[in-house]
């Protein structure tokens, strides 16, 4: 039997079950890793910015961060600042695509599952979701010249951002903030239920405990939330093995032989949000550590308010200065790490003293979710049958033109 394709994914796969044992395949094939090869640093955030139109900030914000890790470049504050802006912001419209596009339909009593079904039952509700993409894909393309791929230096940031476009921004993302708002309190309810279907680690950035999408330490926990593991970027390789199967292009990576996942799910297990309604709405519902899948869901709606109001709280104290450092080539070998809309993105490099690059890896969330997707969909076969697993699937949000290399 074939579930083929599988649909509200970014990307294409497949959902093979052959002799009992379900398979969850990825046959395209991008070759980023290759093809970058012998590329003059300042080409690579650019380049890197093509491998999704999902989530390219995530993607060309970690090739910066590699190569200033290698070069041992220092940006200035209002660069961070404003980078963290367009963090924040590609999580509002990824965050948003995702609950109100792709998953919803899932739960919502439509009979047609898709984003017109949902505009029929709820137009009000579908109208919303798009306010909120428009505005942060309006706030990734004032900042860093195209919305669907982004351009970000090294050093620092392309634009500054004038204090115009600043009160503007500030505005609708308050009125965006009481729109989350509605929006959960129509379908936050539909996020909550689920079961656990398997148990595993959890990987995400944490900064003094808290959620940070830009930067700070990798943490781990076990599946009973103590912390298993804490490194620095750099050190990932030492703690993460990539492995291959014959059946996809996805690489299978493990935390020292455990299985573990990274995203919404993951962050919230290992940290804590530190803004005033999305840390009330984690503490009712991830007092502990959860394993649900479908919680994936409710985790990103969370995340949505927390990115909402961070973006608020960067526009009210953005700093005046700079906004980029000199760049100074050298040999070197540097990671940059962020944490994409669907977890813990890596990108590895080594350069030669022109600043070409002679090697790369790239370690995707959606790879990272590979092993957990196929032993869950084993999983809920084995107990359920066929029945659901697209949805198990459609919970990690899986982005397959990331992950497939």
């Amino acid at each position: 039997m074939i579930i083929e394709p599988v649909t509200r994914i970014e990307g294409n796969a497949g959902i093979e079950i052959r002799d009992g044992k379900v398979l969850f395949k990825v046959v395209e094939l991008r070759g980023f890793e290759k093809f970058l090869e012998g590329r003059p640093f300042e080409e690579l955030p650019r380049l890197t910015a093509r491998i999704c139109g999902i989530c390219p900030v995530s993607h060309t914000m970690a090739s910066v961060k590699a190569i200033e890790s290698a070069f041992s470049i220092e940006i200035p504050e209002r660069a961070e600042m404003l980078r963290r802006l367009l963090v924040h912001a590609q999580a509002i419209q990824s965050h948003t695509l995702h609950l109100f596009f792709l998953a919803l339909p899932d739960y919502y009593p439509i009979e047609d599952k898709n984003v017109l079904g949902l505009y029929k039952a709820n137009g009000d509700l579908v109208r919303s979701a798009v306010f909120l993409r428009e505005l942060s894909q309006n706030m990734v393309e004032t900042m860093a010249v195209r919305a669907v791929h982004p351009e970000v230096i090294p050093g620092g940031v392309t634009r500054d951002l004038d204090d115009e476009k600043a009160h503007k921004f500030l505005s609708e993302l308050k009125k965006a903030l009481n729109i989350a708002d509605e929006l959960g309190t129509e379908v936050s309810d539909l996020f909550k239920e689920g079961k656990t279907n398997i148990e595993t680690c959890y990987l995400s950035l944490s900064n003094n405990g808290n959620v940070d999408f830009y930067d700070g330490e990798i943490v781990s926990v076990d599946e009973n939330g103590n912390e298993l593991i804490r490194f620095l970027p750099l050190d990932y390789s030492k703690y993460i093995q990539e492995k291959v199967e014959p059946f996809s292009y996805l690489k299978f990576p493990y935390l020292e032989g455990k299985m573990y996942r990274v995203g919404p799910l993951a962050r919230l297990n290992v940290a804590k949000v530190d803004t005033d309604i999305a840390s009330e709405l984690q503490k009712g519902v991830f007092g502990n550590i959860r394993h649900e899948t479908t919680l994936y869901n409710y985790a990103r709606f969370i995340e949505l308010v927390y990115s909402i109001e961070k973006a608020i709280e960067i526009l009210e104290n953005l700093k005046a200065g700079r906004i980029r450092e000199e760049v100074k080539i050298r040999a070197g070998e540097g990671v940059g790490v962020v944490e994409a809309p669907r977890g813990a993105l890596f990108h590895h490099y080594k350069f030669n003293d022109k600043g070409l690059l002679e090697w790369t890896n790239l370690v995707v969330a959606t790879v990272q979710n590979n092993p957990a997707i196929n032993a869950e969909l084993n999983e809920v076969y084995t107990k359920d049958g066929a029945d659901g697993l697209e949805t198990i699937v459609r919970a990690y949000d899986p982005c397959l033109s990331c992950a497939s290399h």
